[in-house]
Parts: structure tokens; sequence; C-alpha cells
């Protein structure tokens, strides 16, 4: 059985290259929707019983390795021409998370999706997606066939 859960946080970024917009630095209100897909646990009178994983649980994986480390931050490509000034602002307390990758919706949705494969993985819970709202009319989804890493 699939069932979703979203969290939303604020975060920028800057899309070097791009020829439009998205090369400035700016920021989005991004939703985070994670699905897994798996069995309904039956274990008579476990206080989990009748569901994939309780909600709640959920939601603190997402929280821990999602809200805490990207809300209020600013995600940059660790190969921007400004990365230099930014570990200067980051080594002024400014959240500044630099990443090895170009941060579109598409690799933060499959940056995400292996944080938390790994997660969930570890509690027996099959991931099945985790789908990323960068604006309310654009998302991406990374599932499974979309990793080329050993999980």
């Amino acid at each position: 059985m699939l069932i979703t859960k979203k969290i939303e946080i604020d975060m920028g970024h800057r899309v070097p290259g791009h020829k439009n917009k998205c090369k400035n630095f700016h920021g989005h209100r991004w939703i985070f929707e994670v699905g897994v897909d798996d069995k309904i646990i039956t274990t008579p009178g476990a206080p989990d019983e009748g569901m994939v994983i309780d909600f709640g649980e959920l939601k603190k994986i997402m929280m821990k390795y999602i809200d805490e480390v990207y809300d209020h931050g600013f995600m940059m490509y660790d190969r921007d021409e400004y990365a230099d000034d930014f570990e200067k602002y980051q080594s002024n307390g400014q959240k500044i998370i630099f990443v090895s990758f170009v941060p579109t919706s598409e690799n933060i949705s499959k940056h995400i999706f292996e944080i938390l494969y790994r997660q969930l993985k570890a509690v027996d819970i099959c991931l099945h997606h985790v789908k990323v709202w960068e604006t309310p009319n654009s998302t991406s989804l990374c599932t499974i066939n979309d990793v080329e890493i050993n999980l």
C-alpha cells in the first residue's frame, strides 16, 4: 500500500548557467512529498497494526533529513562561480549547503531520495518516491528507477 507525507521548507538556491531568471539568487517554499509502498502491519496488538508506517514516524525522519538540514538555508553547487564568496558567509554562521550537483528540482528530489532510501530501508520500509514542488505548479518526482547508486 502506498502512503504519502508532505512537509514544507523555505530554501534558496541558484542554477548557474541557466538562460533565464533561475541564474539569479532566489528562494522558494519547497514542498517535499515522500511516498512509501509497503505491506500493512498485521501483527495483532502492535502499536502500528493496520499501518504501513506511523505517519508521525515518517514525519520524524523527514524532519531530521530534510527540514533540519535544508530549511532556511541556501543550496549552492560547489562548483558555482560564487562558491568561494559563499564559503565566507558560511564561515560567518550562514546556512549555506554546498552540494555536488546543480540544485535543480530534479537533482534535489534525487538527492533526497538517495538519503531517505537508506534511512527507511534501515527500518524495513520501502521508499516509493520523493516528489518536490519548487513552485505550486512545478514538480519533480524521483523513484528507484531514477537513481544509479548501490542501494
